[in-house]
């Protein structure tokens, strides 16, 4: 060989030689001392600010195996004298089911107090490959530590120290990328979430890596990140490339007892279609139903399984919908359809939604729902009706400000319950949790990966349940009902059961849990309502109330209270009226059989100090006893338009000379004066002497009056004032608004009976959150559970009684 060439040939061999050195030098950066297939990577800004987070949270505490959480709170010798300066890393790496490998690296400048005078047994230190491996303090998580280069390791396995030092760590490209993502001082956690357990029997592939920046508060967790796609078709995520993320509507049909819901989006069918092709490697074509919608999301209820898909065109959308239903009962004024043939499969779009074998399926407004039963059919038609849905509660609100408002995926867990898409991002197992009410995740794919969201924040009871109404049950009558349910109060509880009657002349006590205590036959309608007396003077009610032929008082056990029944052979021809002068249960029951009246006491036995017995002409109104001051007035109102104001024994108090054409409002009390609105609503005032003002009030047919207390109603047509102020409610047939005093507040209830909506508002005139809710009758309203919460009862379908309660 000639020198020349020697020459050349010495350079080449020293470059490659050179060149195989700088490949395996170490850049000095932590990311080349990360071992090999570590499930989690976090990024320690502050390992101490982490601690004291991780102290000091309440959901953390809460999580099943919390790799993060459990090693923080472990009592280590070595890491209760630890701080950091830096950034530092902390890895996990799954050995077997119960095991895992922990390893701590940190730049050596960065710890304090110095790593060589940290704590450490000092009796045994191994060279391995030129470092020393020494061992630490016993009881220490971390057994060994080594300085390698200028990087400080502790880790609880000798031989992942090992593999550390002869660089057999981290080479994935996608991991590299997502280590090197920018981000925020604070706590970021570099996951593989690819072993995502759905169930016990599936487990998916969502991402390639996730980089994702925790914020822990004392209230819960905050997340943003990314999640890499990859160039895998086997990646969950890649089904939304291509797609543009919309916005999410199906939180207004999830209902609140939902435990748990997951969606999608998607803006363009046939990519859509292009895309589950890839990540199912099969030939599938999506019915032409799809094409006009652009969300699809499954809701796991206590009662079973639905699936919610939410139309941009409704009017088409309907006419595919038909092709594969056949049309059913209605439930809630919702028609409802039985799948007929094959039906349409959601089984293409798992596991982006749960699976489903759909029976039935209906509309509500753009949202097409295909459920399992019947049961689910009615839990969402019942929420959907009654705004107890996720978009109507605070917490959804509050986490809404932190949420992205369109997505191409989001998980909704529910109920304190994490399931494990949510508790992967967090390094822990699917968990119960106290006073979390909601956790929500949403990705939303941009080019070649996707934005992460998490949110999961703890909520105050009161929080939690402000501004709700639930159902807390519907009980399906023998037969239709007869009149509109009410409430009677239950001395053992102190809360309210419930008192019906069908058009068979059943008369049910229902418990505040919908249990039929009794059944008792009647032998007719009732008139008017059922009142509340305590006949014996011992806080024990009885029901009182007349139909045609009878006068009954009744116990809360069915039973009647002697001496009554009392039967007539003559047709009672008016509602039961009560009065109790002194409030002193020492009660007086009036009986209108045409123009004559039979006054009794609570034996039973006739009046004789009350001497007026009938009238001239047919009682028309139910007589009234109303107290002014310290004299108590009886009214008796007669069909050629007398009104009698008499005294407790029945002689004439007041001399009215002015005959009215009496409607079926009562006569009411305003300040000093009575108040008479006739047929023609004209308003009559009449004062204690007798005098009367009258002026026409010029309002609709439908107009009506009453005053409880301080507080007066009216209602003309669709406008309703309270105490004067009004409020215009949508155009209905309503019925007669009434005023109830509940836990020392007084409300106003009004039903549109058209609509089928139960509206509740305040005294000032604010509508109570959750409401309209659905009926069909007048509504009741009261502490049904003796919990400081009302509950309003209400009819629903002809032989349905429904309970809601209101937070």
């Amino acid at each position: 060989m000639r020198p020349l060439q020697r020459v050349l040939t010495l350079l080449l061999l020293t470059f490659v030689f050179w060149g195989c050195e700088q490949s395996n030098r170490r850049t000095q950066s932590a990311i080349d001392y990360i071992p090999a297939n570590a499930h989690s990577v976090i990024k320690l800004a502050s390992f101490e600010t982490t601690r004291n987070d991780l102290a000091s949270t309440h959901l953390y505490e809460q999580l099943n195996n919390s790799a993060l959480y459990e090693f923080f709170k472990t009592s280590d010798p070595f890491f209760s004298q630890l701080s950091t300066s830096g950034e530092s890393i902390l890895c996990f790496r799954q050995t077997t089911d119960s095991t895992q490998d922990i390893v701590f690296v940190a730049p050596l400048g960065s710890i304090t107090p110095p790593a060589d005078s940290l704590a450490s047994t000092g009796s045994e230190k191994n060279n391995y490959n030129g470092y020393s491996i020494e061992t630490l303090t016993p009881g220490s998580v971390m057994k060994y530590r080594a300085q390698v280069d200028s990087m400080y390791i502790a880790t609880s396995s000798k031989q992942v120290l090992q593999d550390i030092i002869d660089n057999k760590t981290e080479n994935d490209p996608q991991f590299r990328k997502a280590f090197g993502i920018k981000s925020k001082d604070g706590l970021v956690n570099i996951t593989s979430p690819n072993q995502l357990a759905i169930n016990d029997s599936v487990t998916v592939s969502l991402g390639a890596r996730a980089s994702l920046e925790l914020q822990i508060l004392p209230e819960g967790v905050e997340a943003r990140g990314v999640l890499l796609d990859g160039d895998s078709t086997d990646h969950l995520v890649s089904v939304f490339k291509g797609l543009q993320p919309q916005p999410h509507q199906a939180e207004r049909v999830i209902p609140l007892e939902a435990m748990t819901a997951r969606g999608f989006t998607y803006d363009d069918v046939d990519m859509l279609t292009e895309n589950l092709r890839a990540y199912r490697n099969d030939s599938l074509v999506l019915p032409a139903f799809f094409e006009s919608t652009n969300e699809i999301t499954s809701i796991q209820l206590p009662e079973g399984t639905a699936i919610v898909v939410t139309s941009i065109d409704p009017e088409i959308a309907v006419d595919e919908f038909k092709r594969y239903t056949e049309e059913g009962e209605r439930f809630r004024e919702v028609q409802l359809y039985a799948m007929a043939g094959e039906g349409l499969s959601f089984e293409v779009f798992h596991p982006l939604v749960d699976r489903l074998e759909a029976t039935l399926a209906f509309q509500l407004d753009q949202f097409f729902v295909f459920t399992e039963s019947q049961e689910v059919a009615q839990s969402v038609i019942g929420a959907y009706k009654n705004n107890a849905t996720l978009a109507n509660t605070s917490y959804f609100e509050g986490a809404a400000t932190q949420m992205s408002q369109s997505s191409s995926m989001v998980v909704y867990d529910m109920q304190g319950r994490l399931s494990n898409w949510i508790t992967s991002f967090l390094e822990a197992d699917a968990s119960q949790v106290n006073k979390f009410p909601l956790a929500v995740l949403q990705l939303s794919y941009d080019r070649d990966f996707a934005h992460i969201n998490l949110v999961c924040k703890e909520v105050a009871p009161t929080q939690q349940s402000t501004g709700l109404v639930t159902q807390l049950f519907t009980k399906t009558l023998d037969a239709p009902l007869l009149s509109a349910p009410q409430f009677f109060t239950n001395h053992r509880t102190r809360g309210k059961d419930i008192v019906v009657q069908d058009i068979e002349n059943q008369l049910y006590l229902l418990s505040a849990g919908g249990k039929v205590l009794w059944k008792k036959r009647l032998d007719g309608a009732i008139l008017g309502s059922i009142q509340e007396v305590d006949l014996l003077r011992n806080g024990k009610k009885q029901l009182a109330f007349v139909t045609a032929s009878t006068l009954y008082i009744i116990d809360r056990n069915g039973n009647s209270v002697a001496p009554f029944p009392k039967k007539y052979q003559d047709k009672i021809t008016q509602p039961l009226s009560i009065f109790d002068y002194d409030n002193r249960r020492n009660y007086r029951f009036v009986v209108t059989q045409g123009n004559k009246v039979f006054m009794y006491d609570s034996k039973g036995k006739i009046v004789t100090g009350f001497t007026f017995k009938q009238t001239q002409s047919r009682i028309v109104l139910p007589p009234q006893h109303i107290r002014m001051g310290n004299k108590d007035y009886l009214l008796f109102a007669e069909e050629n338009g007398k009104l009698n104001i008499l005294s407790r024994v029945g002689k004439e108090r007041v001399k009215v000379d002015k005959k009215f054409s009496f409607s079926e409002m009562p006569v009411a009390r305003e300040g000093l004066s009575f108040v008479v609105i006739d047929e023609n609503n004209d308003k009559h005032s009449i004062s204690q002497t007798g005098q009367v003002s009258s002026q026409s009030l010029n309002v609709a047919d439908n107009y009506w009056f009453e005053i409880l207390g301080s507080t007066k109603i009216t209602l003309d047509d669709n406008l309703l004032r309270i105490n004067g102020k009004l409020i215009e409610l949508p155009f209905g047939v309503y019925t007669n608004p009434h005023l109830v005093v509940a836990n020392r507040k007084t409300y106003v209830l009004i039903t549109d009976l058209q609509e089928k909506k139960v509206y509740v508002l305040d005294k000032e005139g604010n509508h109570l959150k959750g409401f309209p809710i659905y009926g069909s009758s007048t509504a009741a309203l009261g502490d049904a559970k003796n919990n400081r919460k009302n509950a309003v009862v209400v009819q629903g379908n002809d032989n349905e009684v429904i309970l809601y309660t209101v937070d």
